[in-house]
């Protein structure tokens, strides 16, 4: 199991290079393109849709190659596309060119950084399956926090291209040779078998079964809520931060300290899933999600604004951990990467959405209070929806009954 755990170091430096940087520093650059080009909120939030889109158009085909062949060459590839977004990005001077970077940072993302990572880690561990994906997603919110900061200070002194090809270079020199060298996608069986052969062999729903099985639907509404939620919140916080007194520097540091909580969170939030299972851990975590989003919006308080970072730190990133955990204890990991594909999809779609609605209610009223109202009340829908899942034993006992049923009707 030491090779596992090496695999979990590469992966926590993938995703602390590749998404810190790529997703994570959206708001530390919302406010130079604004004074730069112009545009509106809503309309620069569209980069972030455009991003959330093409990521989730792309997880399904990304899933599906996971069950197929080794993960190390489909990460290698996506961080390789993520550092050429980004290099894209550095050097536009219109909005397409720029939706055309983001669009393929997207891809690149959904490429080498969640559900592949998710997928290796659930491969490799069982009874301490929590805490290795916690701390192999620890690598996003600690990218988060160092890469927020880098790439502020980068657009302070060298202006906001110049902080693109900062964060874009590490992922092409850094990532794509460590994942290629390190990564594989499960333990070598003993005899020789193909990735897909290995993953037919594995415990769990087929797609079809799965499909039919209420826990898909439910994990595809806790998906879309925490993305609506917390993609809209991490982009546009920034801004509100600046709007409602503080200075630029002071609220890039405040969502640099909420993203090194939130580090701490997935390990505390992946451990007590082993303890309670995946299902409880993430209604838990919804409502600690919910409290801090409402304590955001009496951030102008510092009591309140220290209540709002520790809290919403802690909770805003382990749903990256306990949702892949829930999968496979819902839904098994048979077909893990193309379910988990598919239910991406919900999770793009909230964050597709949840940043241009911010944005909107921003432009039509002025103020950001309605937009963190209505992402408390997603919060709150997709806690119920966690709590109606069921184990993978309860959807099995069921798809047999069904299977006996069928057989035993007669044809007419």
């Amino acid at each position: 199991m030491t090779r596992g755990w090496g695999i979990v170091a590469t992966l926590f430096v993938t995703l602390f290079l590749v998404f810190g940087g790529g997703f994570n520093t959206a708001g530390v650059f919302f406010t130079p393109l604004l004074d730069h080009f112009g545009w509106s909120r809503a309309q620069l939030s569209l980069l972030q849709t455009a991003l959330a889109l093409s990521a989730g158009l792309g997880t399904p085909l990304v899933g599906l190659l996971l069950d197929r062949i080794e993960a190390r060459m489909v990460i290698a590839a996506g961080a390789a596309l993520s550092g050429a977004g980004f290099i894209v990005a550095s050097r536009a001077d219109a909005f397409g060119t720029m939706l055309a970077a983001y669009t393929l940072l997207g891809v690149g993302l959904s490429a080498s950084t969640l559900l592949p990572c998710s997928l290796v880690v659930a491969n490799w561990f069982g009874a301490r399956r929590g805490l290795a994906l916690g701390l192999t997603m620890a690598g996003t919110s600690a990218g988060g926090m160092a890469m927020t900061l880098v790439a502020s200070r980068a657009i302070a002194d060298a202006g906001w291209r110049a902080a693109y090809v900062t964060l874009a270079l590490p992922m092409l020199l850094v990532v794509v040779p460590l994942v290629i060298i390190t990564v594989r996608t499960r333990p070598r069986a003993a005899a020789a078998v193909t990735v897909a052969q290995a993953a037919d062999a594995l415990p769990g729903l087929e797609v079809g079964d799965a499909l039919r099985a209420r826990s898909f639907w439910l994990i595809a509404v806790a998906q879309f809520a925490f993305a609506f939620a917390v993609t809209g919140t991490n982009l546009h916080g920034v801004p509100y931060l600046i709007g409602i007194g503080y200075s630029a520097a002071r609220a890039a540091e405040m969502l640099s300290l909420i993203f090194g909580i939130a580090a701490l969170g997935k390990l505390v939030m992946g451990t007590l899933a082993d303890r309670i299972g995946a299902r409880r851990a993430l209604v838990v975590n919804f409502a600690l999600t919910a409290i801090g989003m409402l304590t955001l919006l009496r951030a102008d308080d510092a009591v309140m604004a220290t209540v709002f970072i520790a809290i919403y730190g802690l909770a805003v990133g382990a749903p990256l951990t306990l949702v892949p955990l829930l999968i496979a204890e819902s839904l098994g990991l048979k077909r893990f990467g193309a379910l988990s594909g598919l239910a991406g999809l919900f999770n793009v779609l909230g964050a597709a959405i949840g940043p241009v609605v911010a944005g909107r209610v921003f432009d039509a009223t002025g103020s950001y209070t309605g937009a963190f109202q209505l992402f408390t009340v997603a919060l709150a829908a997709g806690a119920a929806a966690t709590f109606g899942c069921v184990s993978l034993g309860v959807h099995t006992e069921r798809a047999r009954s069904d299977a006996i049923l069928r057989q035993a009707t007669p044809t007419p």
